[in-house]
């Protein structure tokens, strides 16, 4: 059994999540973490556990900063700006918890556009994986949360080990997310710590 299917078990244990579940029951989980710290990898492992019963979006759908002035932002801007979660707030969360079908455009992060319409239905076990998650102003949403903690050197080793960014992209990005850390103390917000690794 792989260490994320093993999370997943430990996630599930606490969760509510009846036999029989009918199209009025729903769940908001979300599963928070810094960059690199496994937090898609749970929510897969959840997915599996319970097939067509599970929705997971993923916070990166909500991505915002124009590409043109990013560069420059401060730590504290990064925080504020790397992820529109007001648009999250009003166009996922608040819909769901009113029992709405919520509808937004995915962010496409090789086009810097906002790209294809999804509906996500107010039913079943609704997984919402991201960082920035647990700041103050989305705790209220959920039913349940879920912080993945991993140690810093594993996190970038993974970051570094995807190609995806260069060093200096992840500089700035480690910088805001370590912000964020000591402003809104998302760990101590959790209803579970599981270890990423």
């Amino acid at each position: 059994m792989s260490r994320g299917s093993d999370r997943a078990g430990d996630v599930l244990a606490r969760l509510p999540v009846p036999a029989d579940a009918t199209s009025e029951w729903r769940y908001l989980v979300c599963i928070e973490g810094l960059g690199g710290a496994g937090k898609s990898t749970l929510a897969d492992a959840i997915r599996r556990r319970y097939p067509g019963r599970v929705q997971v979006i993923s916070g990166d759908d909500f991505y915002g900063p124009e590409e043109r002035d990013w560069r420059s932002w401060t730590p504290r801007q990064g925080y504020q700006r790397y992820f529109d979660h007001k648009r999250l707030e009003r166009e996922l969360l608040r819909p769901l918890r009113a029992g709405a079908v919520a509808r937004f455009q995915r962010y496409d992060w090789p086009s810097n556009t906002l790209a294809d319409w999804v509906e996500v239905s107010p039913e079943g076990l609704i997984v919402v994986e991201g960082v920035y998650l647990l700041r103050r102003r989305l705790r209220r949403y959920w039913d349940f949360s879920v912080y993945v903690d991993t140690p810093p050197e594993v996190r970038l080793a993974r970051m570094y080990a995807r190609g995806e960014n260069d060093p200096g992209w992840i500089g700035r990005w480690a910088a805001a997310e370590d912000y964020y850390e000591r402003v809104e103390h998302p760990s101590a917000h959790a209803d579970l710590v599981v270890s990423g690794f």
